[in-house]
Protein backbone atom coordinates (compact mmCIF):
# COMPACT_ATOMS: atom_id res chain seq x y z
CA UNK A 1 0.00 0.00 0.00
CA UNK A 2 1.31 3.13 -0.91
CA UNK A 3 2.10 5.88 2.28
CA UNK A 4 -0.42 8.74 2.27
CA UNK A 5 1.26 11.87 1.26
CA UNK A 6 -1.23 14.44 2.16
CA UNK A 7 1.09 17.57 0.63
CA UNK A 8 0.04 16.10 -2.77
CA UNK A 9 -3.31 18.29 -2.79
CA UNK A 10 -4.18 21.53 -2.10
CA UNK A 11 -6.37 21.12 1.08
CA UNK A 12 -3.80 18.58 2.27
CA UNK A 13 -1.16 21.50 2.50
CA UNK A 14 -3.47 23.16 4.14
CA UNK A 15 -4.05 20.61 6.84
CA UNK A 16 -0.69 19.57 7.02
CA UNK A 17 1.44 22.94 7.58
CA UNK A 18 -1.22 23.79 9.52
CA UNK A 19 -0.85 20.62 11.72
CA UNK A 20 2.82 21.40 11.78
CA UNK A 21 2.90 24.38 13.04
CA UNK A 22 0.49 23.58 15.68
CA UNK A 23 4.08 22.10 17.04
CA UNK A 24 5.89 24.85 16.54
CA UNK A 25 3.01 26.85 18.98
CA UNK A 26 2.86 24.49 22.02
CA UNK A 27 6.23 25.04 23.22
CA UNK A 28 5.98 28.40 22.08
CA UNK A 29 2.89 29.22 24.00
CA UNK A 30 4.24 27.05 27.17
CA UNK A 31 7.61 28.83 27.20
CA UNK A 32 6.40 32.44 25.86
CA UNK A 33 3.00 32.81 27.97
CA UNK A 34 2.30 30.02 30.52
CA UNK A 35 6.07 29.81 32.13
CA UNK A 36 6.22 33.48 32.29
CA UNK A 37 2.55 34.26 33.73
CA UNK A 38 3.46 31.12 36.75
CA UNK A 39 7.00 33.10 37.36
CA UNK A 40 5.79 36.31 37.33
CA UNK A 41 3.10 35.30 39.74
CA UNK A 42 5.82 33.75 41.76
CA UNK A 43 7.22 37.71 42.12
CA UNK A 44 9.91 37.66 39.02
CA UNK A 45 10.23 41.08 38.15
CA UNK A 46 9.41 42.79 35.28
CA UNK A 47 12.96 43.66 33.72
CA UNK A 48 13.71 39.55 33.97
CA UNK A 49 10.60 38.51 32.21
CA UNK A 50 11.58 40.56 29.83
CA UNK A 51 15.32 39.14 29.31
CA UNK A 52 13.65 35.60 29.73
CA UNK A 53 11.44 36.44 26.34
CA UNK A 54 14.42 38.23 25.05
CA UNK A 55 16.58 35.05 25.42
CA UNK A 56 13.43 32.54 24.17
CA UNK A 57 13.63 34.41 20.95
CA UNK A 58 17.78 34.40 20.05
CA UNK A 59 17.36 31.15 18.75
CA UNK A 60 14.74 32.36 16.21
CA UNK A 61 16.48 35.69 15.43
CA UNK A 62 19.92 33.87 14.34
CA UNK A 63 18.33 30.44 13.19
CA UNK A 64 19.52 31.99 9.61
CA UNK A 65 23.52 31.13 10.22
CA UNK A 66 22.18 27.25 10.14
CA UNK A 67 19.32 27.04 7.53
CA UNK A 68 21.69 26.34 4.79
CA UNK A 69 22.14 22.85 5.82
CA UNK A 70 18.46 22.02 5.51
CA UNK A 71 19.04 23.53 1.59
CA UNK A 72 22.12 21.67 1.39
CA UNK A 73 21.18 18.34 3.51
CA UNK A 74 18.26 17.22 2.55
CA UNK A 75 18.83 13.26 4.27
CA UNK A 76 16.82 11.72 0.74
CA UNK A 77 17.20 8.45 1.93
CA UNK A 78 15.37 8.84 5.33
CA UNK A 79 12.81 10.80 3.98
CA UNK A 80 14.41 14.20 2.96
CA UNK A 81 13.45 17.53 4.82
CA UNK A 82 10.92 15.47 7.00
CA UNK A 83 13.71 13.82 8.61
CA UNK A 84 14.62 17.60 10.06
CA UNK A 85 11.40 18.08 11.03
CA UNK A 86 11.13 14.24 12.98
CA UNK A 87 14.53 14.94 14.99
CA UNK A 88 13.95 17.99 16.01
CA UNK A 89 9.92 17.26 17.36
CA UNK A 90 10.91 14.79 19.19
CA UNK A 91 14.37 17.01 20.38
CA UNK A 92 11.56 19.35 22.21
CA UNK A 93 9.59 16.61 23.35
CA UNK A 94 12.57 15.72 25.12
CA UNK A 95 13.79 19.54 26.30
CA UNK A 96 10.42 20.53 27.35
CA UNK A 97 10.77 16.67 29.38
CA UNK A 98 14.01 17.88 30.83
CA UNK A 99 12.37 20.83 32.30
CA UNK A 100 10.29 18.33 34.67
CA UNK A 101 13.64 18.13 36.99
CA UNK A 102 14.49 21.71 37.80
CA UNK A 103 12.56 23.53 40.51
CA UNK A 104 11.59 26.66 37.73
CA UNK A 105 12.11 29.14 40.97
CA UNK A 106 15.28 28.01 41.80
CA UNK A 107 16.99 27.57 38.86
CA UNK A 108 16.03 30.18 37.22
CA UNK A 109 19.66 30.29 34.92
CA UNK A 110 19.21 26.98 34.33
CA UNK A 111 15.49 27.16 32.88
CA UNK A 112 17.13 29.45 29.98
CA UNK A 113 19.86 27.31 28.81
CA UNK A 114 16.74 24.69 28.76
CA UNK A 115 14.68 27.04 26.73
CA UNK A 116 17.50 28.15 24.74
CA UNK A 117 18.19 24.24 23.71
CA UNK A 118 14.61 23.72 23.16
CA UNK A 119 14.08 26.82 20.67
CA UNK A 120 16.95 25.97 19.14
CA UNK A 121 15.70 23.18 17.90
CA UNK A 122 12.26 24.05 17.42
CA UNK A 123 13.91 27.15 14.91
CA UNK A 124 15.19 24.47 13.16
CA UNK A 125 12.30 22.90 12.27
CA UNK A 126 10.41 25.47 11.38
CA UNK A 127 13.35 25.93 8.79
CA UNK A 128 12.78 22.82 7.59
CA UNK A 129 9.07 23.38 7.32
CA UNK A 130 9.33 26.76 5.78
CA UNK A 131 11.59 24.93 3.36
CA UNK A 132 9.11 22.41 2.70
CA UNK A 133 6.09 25.33 2.03
CA UNK A 134 8.18 27.25 -0.36
CA UNK A 135 8.55 24.36 -3.06
CA UNK A 136 4.98 23.08 -2.70
CA UNK A 137 2.89 25.90 -1.93
CA UNK A 138 1.52 27.23 -5.37
CA UNK A 139 1.49 30.96 -5.85
CA UNK A 140 -2.12 31.47 -5.80
CA UNK A 141 -1.91 29.34 -2.08
CA UNK A 142 0.54 31.16 -0.36
CA UNK A 143 -1.58 33.81 1.50
CA UNK A 144 -3.64 30.98 2.44
CA UNK A 145 -1.27 28.58 3.03
CA UNK A 146 0.27 30.47 5.54
CA UNK A 147 -3.03 31.94 6.91
CA UNK A 148 -3.71 28.10 7.89
CA UNK A 149 0.11 27.90 9.05
CA UNK A 150 0.26 30.82 11.74
CA UNK A 151 -3.50 29.88 12.48
CA UNK A 152 -2.55 26.74 13.16
CA UNK A 153 1.02 28.06 15.60
CA UNK A 154 -2.26 30.57 17.05
CA UNK A 155 -3.99 27.05 17.82
CA UNK A 156 -0.96 25.53 19.55
CA UNK A 157 -0.10 28.65 20.84
CA UNK A 158 -3.93 28.43 22.67
CA UNK A 159 -2.91 25.17 23.75
CA UNK A 160 0.30 25.52 25.09
CA UNK A 161 0.07 29.17 26.66
CA UNK A 162 -4.33 29.02 27.72
CA UNK A 163 -4.28 26.22 27.78
CA UNK A 164 -1.48 25.19 30.63
CA UNK A 165 -2.00 27.45 32.59
CA UNK A 166 -6.02 26.37 32.59
CA UNK A 167 -3.92 23.09 33.69
CA UNK A 168 -1.74 24.70 36.35
CA UNK A 169 -4.08 25.11 38.87
CA UNK A 170 -5.88 21.77 38.09
CA UNK A 171 -2.89 19.24 37.54
CA UNK A 172 -0.41 21.52 38.71
CA UNK A 173 2.87 22.71 36.56
CA UNK A 174 4.68 19.28 36.64
CA UNK A 175 1.93 17.76 34.58
CA UNK A 176 0.63 20.52 32.53
CA UNK A 177 4.67 20.22 30.97
CA UNK A 178 4.23 16.60 30.73
CA UNK A 179 0.38 16.87 28.76
CA UNK A 180 2.63 19.36 26.53
CA UNK A 181 5.20 16.57 25.92
CA UNK A 182 2.56 14.57 24.83
CA UNK A 183 0.35 16.93 22.78
CA UNK A 184 4.14 17.08 20.79
CA UNK A 185 4.18 13.38 20.58
CA UNK A 186 1.04 13.48 18.87
CA UNK A 187 1.59 15.85 16.51
CA UNK A 188 4.40 13.96 15.54
CA UNK A 189 3.15 10.84 14.84
CA UNK A 190 0.69 12.85 12.40
CA UNK A 191 3.82 13.59 10.30
CA UNK A 192 5.72 10.20 10.19
CA UNK A 193 2.42 8.88 8.92
CA UNK A 194 0.84 11.65 7.08
CA UNK A 195 3.92 13.65 4.97
CA UNK A 196 5.95 12.84 2.78
CA UNK A 197 8.83 15.53 1.44
CA UNK A 198 8.09 15.39 -2.66
CA UNK A 199 11.15 16.06 -3.58
CA UNK A 200 13.25 13.33 -1.51
CA UNK A 201 14.90 11.10 -3.56
CA UNK A 202 14.64 13.27 -6.59
CA UNK A 203 18.03 15.41 -6.61
CA UNK A 204 20.62 14.44 -8.56
CA UNK A 205 23.97 13.18 -6.73
CA UNK A 206 26.43 15.85 -6.37
CA UNK A 207 30.11 15.25 -7.90
CA UNK A 208 31.68 16.13 -4.48
CA UNK A 209 30.73 18.26 -1.81
CA UNK A 210 32.74 21.53 -3.05
CA UNK A 211 30.55 21.48 -6.26
CA UNK A 212 27.59 21.31 -3.88
CA UNK A 213 29.03 24.10 -1.99
CA UNK A 214 29.93 26.30 -4.56
CA UNK A 215 26.65 25.53 -6.65
CA UNK A 216 24.63 26.44 -3.12
CA UNK A 217 26.26 30.03 -2.37
CA UNK A 218 26.03 30.82 -6.11
CA UNK A 219 22.20 30.44 -6.27
CA UNK A 220 22.06 32.12 -2.85
CA UNK A 221 23.52 35.47 -4.14
CA UNK A 222 21.21 35.10 -7.63
CA UNK A 223 18.64 34.96 -5.27
CA UNK A 224 19.55 37.90 -2.76
CA UNK A 225 21.32 40.80 -5.23
CA UNK A 226 20.32 38.91 -8.59
CA UNK A 227 16.45 38.81 -8.38
CA UNK A 228 15.38 42.79 -8.49
CA UNK A 229 14.89 45.01 -5.44
CA UNK A 230 12.26 42.64 -3.93
CA UNK A 231 14.59 40.85 -1.58
CA UNK A 232 16.96 43.60 -0.47
CA UNK A 233 13.54 45.57 0.30
CA UNK A 234 11.81 42.73 2.10
CA UNK A 235 15.19 41.79 3.91
CA UNK A 236 14.74 45.87 5.07
CA UNK A 237 11.31 45.44 5.54
CA UNK A 238 11.57 42.12 8.20
CA UNK A 239 13.15 44.17 10.62
CA UNK A 240 10.74 46.77 11.29
CA UNK A 241 8.06 46.35 13.94
CA UNK A 242 5.28 43.46 12.92
CA UNK A 243 2.75 46.06 13.44
CA UNK A 244 1.88 46.84 16.98
CA UNK A 245 3.42 44.71 19.21
CA UNK A 246 3.05 45.10 22.85
CA UNK A 247 -0.41 43.10 23.14
CA UNK A 248 0.84 40.12 21.59
CA UNK A 249 4.05 39.17 23.93
CA UNK A 250 5.66 39.52 26.84
CA UNK A 251 3.69 42.61 27.99
CA UNK A 252 0.34 41.50 27.27
CA UNK A 253 0.89 38.69 30.43
CA UNK A 254 2.45 41.22 32.70
CA UNK A 255 -0.78 43.85 32.22
CA UNK A 256 -3.16 41.03 32.82
CA UNK A 257 -1.11 39.51 35.91
CA UNK A 258 -0.15 43.44 37.37
CA UNK A 259 -4.12 44.00 36.48
CA UNK A 260 -5.30 41.01 38.77
CA UNK A 261 -6.62 38.67 37.20
CA UNK A 262 -6.37 35.28 38.16
CA UNK A 263 -4.46 32.33 36.35
CA UNK A 264 -8.42 31.27 35.27
CA UNK A 265 -8.80 34.60 33.57
CA UNK A 266 -5.29 34.79 32.14
CA UNK A 267 -5.89 31.56 30.63
CA UNK A 268 -9.18 32.76 29.28
CA UNK A 269 -8.31 35.83 27.93
CA UNK A 270 -5.21 34.36 26.30
CA UNK A 271 -7.35 31.64 24.50
CA UNK A 272 -9.72 34.32 23.23
CA UNK A 273 -6.87 36.32 22.07
CA UNK A 274 -5.13 33.40 20.13
CA UNK A 275 -8.39 32.00 18.58
CA UNK A 276 -9.11 35.56 17.22
CA UNK A 277 -5.80 35.63 16.04
CA UNK A 278 -6.08 31.99 14.08
CA UNK A 279 -8.97 33.29 12.98
CA UNK A 280 -7.37 36.23 11.76
CA UNK A 281 -5.07 34.57 10.13
CA UNK A 282 -6.92 32.11 8.26
CA UNK A 283 -9.26 35.23 6.78
CA UNK A 284 -6.63 37.73 6.21
CA UNK A 285 -4.91 34.42 3.34
CA UNK A 286 -7.84 34.65 2.10
CA UNK A 287 -8.41 38.56 1.74
CA UNK A 288 -4.41 38.80 0.56
CA UNK A 289 -4.82 36.25 -2.27
CA UNK A 290 -8.08 37.76 -3.41
CA UNK A 291 -7.57 41.47 -2.98
CA UNK A 292 -3.84 41.69 -3.27
CA UNK A 293 -0.95 41.34 -0.67
CA UNK A 294 0.37 44.95 0.08
CA UNK A 295 -2.70 46.51 0.65
CA UNK A 296 -4.14 43.36 2.16
CA UNK A 297 -1.00 44.04 5.19
CA UNK A 298 -0.77 47.72 5.42
CA UNK A 299 -4.42 47.67 6.31
CA UNK A 300 -3.79 44.72 9.01
CA UNK A 301 -0.23 46.50 10.38
CA UNK A 302 -2.60 49.91 10.75
CA UNK A 303 -5.51 47.98 12.14
CA UNK A 304 -3.27 46.72 14.94
CA UNK A 305 -2.45 50.33 16.29
CA UNK A 306 -6.08 50.84 16.90
CA UNK A 307 -6.88 48.70 19.96
CA UNK A 308 -3.42 49.05 21.54
CA UNK A 309 -3.70 53.28 21.41
CA UNK A 310 -7.06 53.07 22.63
CA UNK A 311 -5.76 50.95 25.81
CA UNK A 312 -2.88 53.20 26.21
CA UNK A 313 -5.14 55.96 26.26
CA UNK A 314 -7.44 54.21 28.95
CA UNK A 315 -4.55 53.33 31.55
CA UNK A 316 -3.15 56.86 31.16
CA UNK A 317 -6.33 58.61 32.00
CA UNK A 318 -8.12 55.78 34.39
CA UNK A 319 -4.77 53.90 35.55
CA UNK A 320 -4.43 50.01 35.43
CA UNK A 321 -6.82 49.28 37.51
CA UNK A 322 -9.75 51.58 36.36
CA UNK A 323 -9.76 50.02 32.88
CA UNK A 324 -13.20 48.11 33.04
CA UNK A 325 -11.95 44.33 32.61
CA UNK A 326 -14.56 43.91 29.95
CA UNK A 327 -12.83 46.77 27.80
CA UNK A 328 -9.48 45.27 28.53
CA UNK A 329 -10.61 42.03 27.42
CA UNK A 330 -12.37 43.23 23.97
CA UNK A 331 -8.99 45.33 23.49
CA UNK A 332 -7.40 42.37 23.54
CA UNK A 333 -8.96 39.62 21.34
CA UNK A 334 -9.62 42.49 19.19
CA UNK A 335 -6.15 43.06 18.60
CA UNK A 336 -5.25 39.50 18.50
CA UNK A 337 -7.33 39.26 15.28
CA UNK A 338 -5.91 42.43 13.87
CA UNK A 339 -2.39 40.96 14.53
CA UNK A 340 -3.50 37.24 12.99
CA UNK A 341 -4.26 39.03 10.23
CA UNK A 342 -0.55 40.14 10.00
CA UNK A 343 1.29 37.17 9.55
CA UNK A 344 -0.49 35.51 7.16
CA UNK A 345 0.08 37.91 4.70
CA UNK A 346 3.17 38.85 5.45
CA UNK A 347 4.74 35.70 5.41
CA UNK A 348 3.42 35.44 2.29
CA UNK A 349 4.95 38.50 1.02
CA UNK A 350 8.18 36.78 1.96
CA UNK A 351 7.95 33.69 0.11
CA UNK A 352 7.05 36.00 -2.95
CA UNK A 353 10.71 36.96 -2.82
CA UNK A 354 12.57 34.14 -1.62
CA UNK A 355 14.13 31.04 -4.63
CA UNK A 356 12.60 28.03 -3.97
CA UNK A 357 16.20 26.57 -4.54
CA UNK A 358 17.10 27.87 -1.36
CA UNK A 359 14.10 28.36 0.24
CA UNK A 360 15.06 27.65 3.75
CA UNK A 361 17.88 30.10 3.72
CA UNK A 362 16.23 32.80 2.49
CA UNK A 363 12.68 32.52 3.71
CA UNK A 364 14.27 31.86 6.88
CA UNK A 365 16.38 35.08 7.04
CA UNK A 366 13.47 37.21 6.33
CA UNK A 367 11.46 35.32 9.36
CA UNK A 368 14.62 35.44 11.52
CA UNK A 369 15.02 38.84 11.12
CA UNK A 370 11.40 39.22 12.10
CA UNK A 371 12.21 37.26 15.13
CA UNK A 372 15.22 39.70 16.20
CA UNK A 373 12.46 42.62 16.11
CA UNK A 374 10.25 40.41 18.50
CA UNK A 375 13.62 39.98 20.41
CA UNK A 376 14.47 43.59 20.72
CA UNK A 377 10.79 44.54 21.19
CA UNK A 378 10.37 42.51 24.08
CA UNK A 379 13.71 43.67 25.97
CA UNK A 380 12.69 47.95 25.29
CA UNK A 381 8.93 47.17 26.34
CA UNK A 382 10.04 45.52 29.60
CA UNK A 383 12.75 47.95 30.32
CA UNK A 384 10.07 51.16 29.55
CA UNK A 385 7.16 49.39 31.39
CA UNK A 386 9.58 49.08 34.51
CA UNK A 387 10.33 52.02 35.11
CA UNK A 388 7.88 54.23 33.12
CA UNK A 389 4.75 51.98 33.35
CA UNK A 390 2.34 50.09 30.68
CA UNK A 391 0.99 53.83 29.03
CA UNK A 392 4.26 54.88 27.47
CA UNK A 393 4.90 51.45 26.00
CA UNK A 394 1.81 51.05 24.20
CA UNK A 395 1.79 54.85 22.87
CA UNK A 396 5.12 54.24 21.40
CA UNK A 397 4.18 51.11 20.20
CA UNK A 398 1.40 52.24 18.18
CA UNK A 399 3.39 54.80 16.74
CA UNK A 400 6.44 53.09 15.62
CA UNK A 401 3.46 51.33 13.31
CA UNK A 402 3.81 54.28 10.70
CA UNK A 403 7.57 53.35 9.98
CA UNK A 404 6.48 49.99 8.90
CA UNK A 405 3.71 51.16 6.74
CA UNK A 406 5.36 53.19 4.90
CA UNK A 407 7.84 50.62 3.46
CA UNK A 408 5.02 48.30 2.47
CA UNK A 409 4.40 50.30 -0.97
CA UNK A 410 7.72 49.51 -2.20
CA UNK A 411 7.26 45.74 -1.62
CA UNK A 412 8.27 43.42 -4.74
CA UNK A 413 8.43 39.90 -5.49
CA UNK A 414 11.58 38.79 -7.22
CA UNK A 415 12.58 38.08 -10.42
CA UNK A 416 12.52 34.37 -11.19
CA UNK A 417 15.94 32.25 -11.07
CA UNK A 418 16.79 28.73 -11.93
CA UNK A 419 16.81 26.30 -9.47
CA UNK A 420 19.98 25.08 -8.22
CA UNK A 421 21.38 21.26 -7.99
CA UNK A 422 20.92 20.15 -3.97
CA UNK A 423 23.01 17.85 -2.07
CA UNK A 424 21.12 14.32 -1.38
CA UNK A 425 22.90 12.17 1.59
CA UNK A 426 21.61 8.50 0.94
Amino acid sequence: MRPVNLLSTRNGRFLSFGLMYVSEGIPFGFTGTAIVAYLRGQGLGLDDIGMLVAVLFLPWSFKWAWAPLVDLFRFNAIGGRKAWIVFCTSMMCLSLLLILTLDVKENFQLLLVLLVFSNVFAATQDVAIDSLAVSTLEPNERSRGNGFMFGGQYTGIAIGGAGAIALFGLIGFEAALLMMATLLALNLLFIVLFVRDPEAGEAPRASNMGDTFRTFFRELKTGVIGSGRGPIIALVFSVLPVGAMALAYATLTTIQVDYGFTEGQISTVTAMNTIMAATGCILGGFIGDRFGLRPTLAAAYLATAVPTFVLAVAIYTLGLQGVPALMLGGLIAAYGFCFGAVFGVRAAVFMGVANPAVGATMFTTFMAMTNLTVSYTNYWQGQVAEDYGFAPVLFIDSLLVLVSVAVIPFLRERTPVAAPQAAKID
